[in-house]
């Protein structure tokens, strides 16, 4: 069973509902395989290294992507850290254990077609509420997290200049990123019948919940006959940007990168990049 403290640790780090739900299912994916092979009932105190290390091993065996498999060591070496800062444990018995190495692809983002019929779709089906959504997603490149938090007065929109200030992002970072004119004129609409009230995105209680907004994407890119992530839109945004030639350190402020290395991963070629690539050399 998955303390409940260890959620709320979660999201007050402000993690996404999808890192909740996949770091919640590593943790309990692993207190399973190590109560069917030991035998025991799951307690953290006891978990050594080399207990991670034969879990990493039996998720190799199975053939699990090496990206499954860093995902629930980085599940695990966030939970008994937590676990070891609450005095359920002395250490972080996931902490020396090795990644497995990755070869990282370009990230997927929309091509101008998915994206158009998204679009399409989105301006046909569509209310202001959900248009400003998409707006502030693609082209701001927002995570999803940042999106939903935001309150109207973090929006500024004058004739010929505007921006959003995110208050506190990944890292607890706080910065602004312009609104272009498109973005500007789908914002207002959706402000000029707001409902009122602090979020710029209301839901229920309070803002508006990244689930909600998720299932908000996943309608209309049901409609458009495309898949669609929101943090697809982000790729999308910073692929837009590279591809116009901005320079890297310009994307990485915008999209609140850390790492010039992790903004760079839109300079690769995607699959349909070599796809089209090979094409080139067909004889039919």
């Amino acid at each position: 069973m998955v303390p409940d403290d260890f959620i709320v640790h979660l999201k007050s780090r402000n993690c996404s509902w999808r890192t909740v739900t996949a770091y919640t299912g590593a943790l309990r994916s692993f207190i399973k395989w190590l109560e069917e092979t030991t035998g025991c009932p799951f307690d953290p105190a006891s978990v050594t290294p080399l207990d991670v290390a034969d879990y990493r091993r039996h998720l190799l065996n199975r053939n699990r992507k090496p990206a499954t498999i860093n995902l629930h060591l980085d599940a695990l070496s966030s939970f008994f850290s937590w676990a070891a800062t609450s005095g359920m444990t002395t250490s972080n018995p996931a902490e020396g254990v090795r990644r497995v190495p990755e070869q990282r692809g370009a990230p997927r983002w929309l091509t101008r077609q998915e994206l158009g019929a998204l679009m399409r779709a989105v301006q046909k089906y569509g209310i202001s509420r959900d248009r400003a959504l998409l707006a502030v997603l693609l082209h701001t490149g927002l995570r999803i997290s940042e999106a939903v938090s935001l309150h109207v007065g973090d929006v500024v929109i004058r004739e010929r200049s505007g921006w959003v200030t995110v208050r506190e992002g990944k890292g607890g970072k706080r910065r602004e990123v312009p609104l272009n004119v498109t973005a500007r004129r789908v914002i207002q609409e959706w402000l000029n019948v707001h409902p009122g009230g602090d979020w710029l995105f209301p839901g229920r209680k309070g803002h508006m919940t990244a689930r909600a907004a998720e299932k908000i994407l996943e309608k209309y890119a049901r409609l458009a006959g495309v898949e669609v992530t929101p943090h697809q839109l982000r790729h999308t945004f910073c692929k837009m940007l590279v591809d116009a030639g901005e320079s890297l350190d310009r994307v990485a402020v915008l999209a609140g990168h850390a790492n010039l290395n992790t903004t760079a991963r839109y300079t690769r070629p995607s699959v349909k990049d070599l796809e089209r690539a090979v094409e080139k050399l067909a004889w039919e």
